[in-house]
């Protein structure tokens, strides 16, 4: 059977939005800077920038952030760039060849595989935490029962000769938003109308609580003196199903 090799490519307009391949985005400086709709497979909806393709998955600049959305090409159903449409859809799989062995000699059969809509489903987000700003706006809104799960990497200074890292450090703070907590660590919060805050350190899953735009700040009562930005990597699973067991 001839197999043709997997080349996934888009281009956009007659002059080109955007052509992406396998580690390239270069985008045409003459495009309009229209916002491109993102349509995943399990329903969700981004609206923003594509700027990248690499390794299999899209780099997306969510509209009005600076958080970077990073998916796969197995959960995007389509891109819209605007004044003209393109599908990324995922590439098939190559069709299975008959085993050479004669199929007396099978002894055991393979487990069948898991369908990939019984796996949990997860949208990736990357976003800068200045720890001089009092909160980031992730450009993430969360259902209600939606798990998450953030990482956070590097290092802040929340003073001239203090520097910490997302897990905080033990100091008296009397204005802290979260006191029993450690300072310059990572807290955060769902919705911009509440004061239910979570500690989030170097690493955390939760499961929202309400629903809501997902914020992110340092754990500091004076921050504007800070300097530098820890990196949150966030994944999102799948809103709850309306009427699922336990809702």
């Amino acid at each position: 059977m001839r197999r043709a090799s997997l080349a996934i490519g888009i281009a956009i307009g007659m002059a080109g939005l955007l052509h992406l391949t396998f580690g390239a985005a270069v985008p045409d400086r003459s495009a309009a800077q229209e916002p491109h709709t993102v349509r995943l497979r399990n329903g969700s909806v981004l609206r923003g920038r594509v700027i990248r393709f690499e390794n299999g998955e899209f780099t997306v600049i969510l509209a009005g952030t600076q958080s970077r959305a990073i998916l796969h090409v197995a959960d995007v159903e389509s891109i819209d760039f605007g004044s003209a449409e393109a599908h990324a859809e995922s590439p098939r799989a190559p069709e299975a060849t008959p085993s050479a062995r004669p199929a007396q000699e099978l002894t055991a059969v393979a487990p069948a595989p898991v369908p990939a809509a019984a796996l949990p489903q997860y949208t990736e987000y990357t976003v800068k935490v200045p720890a001089n700003q009092e909160w980031t706006d992730t450009g993430i809104d969360l259902v209600k029962g939606q798990k998450v799960r953030l990482a956070v990497s590097g290092r802040v200074r929340i003073s001239a000769t203090q520097e910490v890292g997302p897990e905080g450090i033990e100091q008296a703070d009397p204005d802290k938003l979260m006191p029993h907590h450690p300072s310059g660590g990572v807290i955060a919060v769902i919705g911009d109308d509440n004061d239910e805050f979570l500690f989030i350190g170097p690493a955390a899953e939760i499961v929202a609580h309400r629903s809501g735009r997902l914020f992110l700040m340092v754990n500091d009562g004076s921050p504007k003196d800070n300097s530098g930005e820890f990196l949150v990597r966030i994944q999102v699973g799948e809103p709850p199903r309306v009427g699922a067991k336990g809702e």
